[in-house]
């Protein structure tokens, strides 16, 4: 069974045989319209080295090779791998925001897409740290509790979406205290809350709660996935379409915006730090994760699965690289043969 660790990169697979038809209705028309600009008797004399064929075998390749850069880059992953693990780490819970402000698209595709992709990647730097996940909107729920195996946290991380929340809102209190939940109140360091949200806290009891994580060692690391100039909130129908955008009662089309100070302020007060998703990288917040105090977290085993990217990488450079050599003009010993 293959995994796919970035499988957001799997839906631009649709635009692959979308550019295909396109090739081939390029080369159709490029010779229909040579067909009408000349001379009939003159096309095979001006055009006798020219192939078609070749034209559209060249873009296919082209067509081939975007196709499986794509695969790459959603990571596959297969056959099973016995992981040891020995050493010191930290308890990290992520708090990811589902509320319907999350589907705004001013980060693309959008938002919640965009938090997953990378918090993908995060899970993969994590590897020998104990990490949960919590999900919330109007109320806040567990996913997962603190684990070491990554795959399992990425499945209960695919499913979070504002389907699954039946309260809407945000509550940054609300969320902060469950993902608290999942940490050993006896320790008061080696807690870490990567806190997912584009910035909109419509709670009461935030202030309340992050006095409570900073008294119990937790450390917020907030990183808002919105920007400051803000976008609407996309409704959409049973079927997925896009139905409309969330208006207020006067009508008006309410915009989504981030409030950065707030997030600063939060950061601040349990000594984390605010990431903005601009320049945002996992490896950025695994240097700062990776600076914190560690407790040892004895010895045990977890089963991963082996990386094959490599494979539809080599495979996506040799198309690529065999289109951009290949002429659409035939050979001197082509004709001939």
């Amino acid at each position: 069974m293959i995994r796919w660790s970035s499988p957001v990169f799997l839906w631009l697979l649709l635009a692959v045989p979308v550019a295909a038809a396109a090739a081939v209705v390029s080369v159709l028309v490029k010779r229909r319209r040579l067909a009408r600009q000349l001379d009939p008797a003159l096309v095979p004399v001006l055009a006798a080295s020219s192939s078609p064929g070749l034209a559209l075998f060249k873009q296919l390749l082209l067509v081939a090779a975007l196709g499986f850069l794509l695969l790459s880059a959603a990571r596959p992953k297969w056959g099973e791998k016995l992981q040891l693990y020995k050493g010191r780490g930290v308890d990290v819970v992520i708090a990811l925001d589902a509320s319907n402000s999350m589907l705004a698209e001013d980060v693309k595709p959008n938002r919640l897409a965009r938090a997953k992709a990378e918090l993908s990647s995060l899970l993969d730097g994590l590897s020998g740290n104990a990490v949960g996940i919590a999900a919330f909107a109007g109320d806040a729920f567990v996913m997962c509790p603190l684990t070491l195996d990554m795959d399992a946290a990425k499945l209960f991380l695919d499913i979070i979406s504002p389907d699954v929340m039946p309260l809407p809102g945000t509550d940054y209190g609300r969320a902060i205290d469950v993902a608290m939940s999942l940490f050993n109140p006896k320790e008061k360091s080696y807690k870490a809350l990567v806190f997912i949200t584009d910035g909109e806290d419509l709670g009461k009891n935030t202030a309340q709660a992050v006095q409570r994580a900073a008294e119990n060692g937790v450390r917020i690391f907030p990183v808002a996935f919105a920007t400051p100039e803000g976008a609407p909130i996309p409704e959409y129908d049973p079927s997925g379409s896009l139905k409309s955008y969330k208006k207020d009662d006067k009508g008006q089309m309410v915009m989504s915006r981030m409030n950065e100070r707030q997030l600063i302020l939060l950061a601040k007060a349990t000594g984390g730090r605010f990431l903005r998703v601009e320049g945002f990288s996992a490896e950025r917040l695994l240097a700062e994760l990776d600076a914190m105090r560690k407790k040892d977290l004895g010895v045990g085993a977890y089963t991963d699965y082996v990386e094959r990217y490599q494979i539809f990488l080599i495979i996506a450079l040799v198309l690529f690289l065999a289109g951009l050599s290949l002429s659409n003009r035939r050979a001197e010993w082509w004709k001939k043969s």
